[in-house]
C-alpha cells in the first residue's frame, strides 16, 4: 500500500482539513444550534472518519494502527483535544472494528445516520438501512381487572443524573478545555469567541447537492485560508476565570461526591414517610475519554450504599441504568456478545449484587440478562424500570443488531400485558425521554405505539437524561387531539451544565397510583459557593398543582396548561422556562421568547420528527 501522498493529493487533502475543521471543539449545544450548512458538514466528515476506518479494517490493519489514524483525524478537525481524541477512540475502537469486521449490512452511512439524527430535520444526515424499520405487536385488550390496592399514602423521591466526580477539585480549573472540567490535574485553557457568520458563509459555498449526492467544491478552501489571514474570525477571551466552586460549578463539570451525599440527607432529614426511591440512573461523570471499569463500579457501589444506608432498609428503590453507566460510555451489547472489552454483562452482573437486595429472583434474572426488570412495589402496582439505552443513537451496537432495540419493546409489552392481565397498574422508569433525537425514530414510534395500547394501565412515566425539568404529553394515535399519558422530567442532581440541582417528591393516589402532586426542591448554586462551610439551603421551588392551578396532574390537565402559556396565560411559560433549569443564574435569564417556545414544544412531542403540535403552540404563540 502507497505510504506517500502526491503533491496534489496533499493540496487536497490540507482543503478538506481547513473545510472541514470544527471552529470550537464539538459539543451536544454546538450540535443543538448548528446551522444547515454545518450539519451538512458534520454528517460528511463523520461519512469520511468511518469510511476510514472501513477500508483499514478491510485491508487488515490491526486496532492499533486504525487508532493513530482516526486520533490524528480527530485532532486535526478539532472535534476534541489531543488527549480527549486518544482517550475515546481508543476506548471505542474494538467495539467498532469489532462489527464492522462481522456485520456485512454495517455501513459507514448507517453509523453516521444514527450520531446526525437531530430533533427536526430526518434529512439532516439520513439513516438508510431497512433493519432500522420494524414493529412491535401488540396484543389486543385483556378482559378488565381491578386488582386489590394497598390503602395507605404512597410517598415517592425522585432523583437522577447523579454524574458523581471522584476527582472533583474545589477551587480547581472549571475552564479547561475538556468535556468535563473541575477535575484535578486540570489547567486552564485559552478560550476564543468565534465570529462565525463569515465562514459559514463560505462553509455554504463548498457545499454542492446533486439530485441528493452530497460533495465539496475544495476550490472554496483558498477563499476560506484568505479570510482566517486577512481578518479575526476568533478572539482570545479573558483567562481569569474563576475558580471550581465548592458544591459544584454551573460550567462543564459534574458532581461532587460531597454534594450527591448532601442531596440524599436532605432528602432523608427534611422529608419523613418516603415509601420508595426512584432513581432514573446515569451515576457515572463525563469523562468519557477516561472512564474504567473500576471506577465505574466504585461509584454505583457508593451510590447505592449512601441511599441505602441513609433511607434504611425498610424503603423499597427502584434504580435505572443511564447511557454513563457502561463501559465505554453509551455501549450495551447484546446479551449475544460475550468477548472481552465488548460486552455488557459485567456491568449488568455487577448491579444485580449491588441492588439485588430490592429485587425477587426475577427480577434478578431480568437485571441480570439485558439490563431491566419489573418489581411489584405494592398491591396492584407493578414499577417497570426499562432499558432504553439500547436505542441510543451513540450506542455502536444499533448497527451490529437492530433489533436488540426491538427484543427490550417486546419485553416491555410482555410485562404490561401481564400487569393489566392482573389489574395492575404501573410505572415506567426509563433514563432517555421519549421523542428525542438520542432515541431513534423507530424506537419512539413503536414506544409511543405501547403508550397508547396500554395508557390505562400506565398510571405514570419518568426519565432522566437531560437534566432539566420538564415533561411530555403523549396523544391518542387516532384522536390526536386527545392527551392520554405524561411523562415526567425528574431533572438532575449535576449541575452539569448551567443547572441547579433538585430533587422531587411525588406523592401517589392510593387507588389509582396516580400521581396527586409533584413537588420539586433545588439550592441556588451560586449562593451555596458563596458560603462552602454551611450546608446548602434548599427550598421549595414550585409544587406542580398550585403554583400552575391545576386541578390534577392528569394528561388533559397538562395539554390545558400548555395550550394556556402559549395564549392567555403567558405569564406561566415564563414559570416553566425558569423551572426548566431550576432557576439557574446562567442558563434561566438568557432564555428569550425562541427559547422559551423551543423548550415548551419539547412537551408535546414523543416521537421524533413529528412536530405538528410543536409548530402549533410556536404557531399560536407567534400569532399576531
Amino acid at each position: 500500500m502507497r505510504q506517500e501522498l502526491s503533491e496534489l493529493e496533499s493540496q487536497q487533502l490540507a482543503d478538506v482539513i481547513d473545510l472541514f475543521h470544527s471552529p470550537e471543539h464539538v459539543s451536544r449545544r454546538s450540535q443543538e444550534y448548528a446551522s444547515e450548512a454545518r450539519m451538512t458538514m458534520d454528517c460528511l466528515i463523520c461519512r469520511s472518519a468511518f469510511a476510514t476506518l472501513f477500508e483499514g479494517v478491510e485491508n487488515g490493519q490491526s486496532d492499533e494502527e486504525l487508532s493513530e489514524v482516526i486520533i490524528s483525524l480527530c485532532a486535526a478537525l478539532n472535534i476534541e483535544s489531543y488527549p480527549v481524541c486518544h482517550g475515546a477512540v481508543a476506548l471505542n475502537i474494538p467495539i467498532l472494528t469489532h462489527i464492522i469486521r462481522t456485520t456485512p449490512e454495517a455501513t459507514p452511512r448507517a453509523f453516521c445516520g444514527l450520531v446526525g439524527q437531530t430533533n427536526d430535520n430526518p434529512n439532516a444526515c439520513r439513516l438508510e438501512d431497512p433493519r432500522f424499520e420494524w414493529q412491535v405487536d401488540l396484543p389486543p385488550p385483556a378482559p378488565v381487572k381491578n386488582a386489590p390496592t394497598d390503602p395507605r399514602p404512597l410517598k415517592i423521591a425522585v432523583i437522577t443524573d447523579a454524574h458523581i466526580d471522584p476527582l472533583y477539585e474545589a477551587n480547581g480549573v472549571a475552564d479547561c478545555g475538556e468535556p468535563v472540567c473541575c477535575r484535578i490535574g486540570q489547567t486552564p485553557v485559552e478560550r476564543y469567541v468565534f465570529n462565525s457568520e463569515a465562514e459559514e458563509s463560505i462553509i455554504e459555498q463548498s457545499i454542492k447537492n446533486n439530485a441528493g449526492e452530497v460533495t465539496l467544491d475544495l476550490s472554496v478552501a483558498k477563499k476560506l485560508r484568505e479570510l482566517r489571514s486577512s481578518r479575526q474570525t476568533r478572539f482570545v477571551t479573558p483567562r481569569n476565570a474563576a475558580p471550581a466552586g465548592f458544591w459544584g460549578d454551573y460550567r462543564n463539570c459534574d458532581t461532587p461526591i460531597w454534594a450527591f451525599d448532601n442531596v440524599i440527607d436532605t432528602i432523608t432529614e427534611t422529608h419523613k414517610g418516603i415509601d420508595v426511591v426512584y432513581y432514573i440512573g446515569d451515576t457515572i461523570d463525563h469523562g468519557v475519554w477516561e472512564t474504567t471499569y473500576e471506577l465505574i463500579d466504585d461509584m454505583n457501589r457508593h451510590l447505592v450504599e449512601k441511599i441505602r444506608k441513609s433511607f434504611g432498609e425498610n424503603v423499597i428503590v427502584v434504580p435505572v441504568l443511564g447511557n454513563h453507566e457502561s463501559q465505554p460510555t453509551n455501549q450495551f451489547a447484546p446479551p449475544t456478545v460475550v468477548g472481552k472489552d465488548l460486552n455488557t454483562t459485567w456491568l449488568y452482573d455487577a448491579l444485580v449484587k449491588k441492588w439485588g437486595v430490592y429485587l425477587n429472583e426475577e427480577a434478578q434474572a431480568n437485571l441480570r440478562d439485558r439490563g431491566e426488570f419489573s418489581v411489584r412495589v405494592r398491591p396492584g402496582l407493578r414499577v417497570i424500570s426499562l432499558n432504553n439505552n439500547v436505542a441510543y443513537k451513540y450506542n455502536w451496537w444499533l448497527v451490529y443488531d437492530p433489533l436488540e432495540a426491538k427484543r427490550h419493546l417486546d419485553w416491555l409489552i410482555e410485562e404490561l400485558y401481564k400487569a393489566e392481565q392482573d389489574g395492575d397498574k404501573v410505572h415506567i422508569l426509563a433514563h432517555i425521554p421519549p421523542g428525542v433525537s438520542d432515541l431513534t425514530h423507530t424506537w419512539t414510534r413503536e414506544y409511543n405505539r405501547i403508550v397508547n395500547r396500554f395508557s390505562k394501565t400506565i398510571t405514570a412515566e419518568f426519565n432522566g437524561h437531560t437534566h432539566s425539568d420538564e415533561f411530555k404529553i403523549f396523544y391518542n394515535l387516532t384522536e390526536p387531539s386527545s392527551p392520554i399519558n405524561v411523562a415526567w422530567g425528574a431533572g438532575s442532581t449535576t449541575t452539569y451544565s448551567d443547572y441547579n440541582l433538585n430533587y422531587k417528591i411525588v406523592d401517589f393516589n392510593p387507588a389509582t397510583y396516580l400521581p396527586e402532586n409533584i413537588v420539586n426542591y433545588v439550592y441556588n448554586l451560586t449562593e451555596a459557593n458563596l458560603r462552602p462551610n454551611r450546608q446548602p439551603h434548599w427550598f421549595q421551588l414550585y409544587d406542580m398543582k398550585n403554583t400552575y392551578a391545576l386541578t390534577d396532574l392528569s394528561a388533559s390537565s397538562m395539554d390545558d396548561l400548555v395550550h394556556r402559556m402559549v395564549t392567555n396565560n403567558r405569564h406561566l411559560l415564563d414559570l416553566y422556562a425558569a423551572f426548566y433549569s431550576k432557576i439557574s443564574d446562567t442558563r434561566w435569564p438568557h432564555c428569550n421568547d425562541w427559547c422559551k417556545i423551543d423548550n415548551l414544544c419539547k412537551t408535546v412531542v414523543t416521537v421524533l420528527w413529528e412536530r405538528s403540535k410543536c409548530e402549533e403552540l410556536r404557531s399560536l404563540f407567534f400569532r399576531k
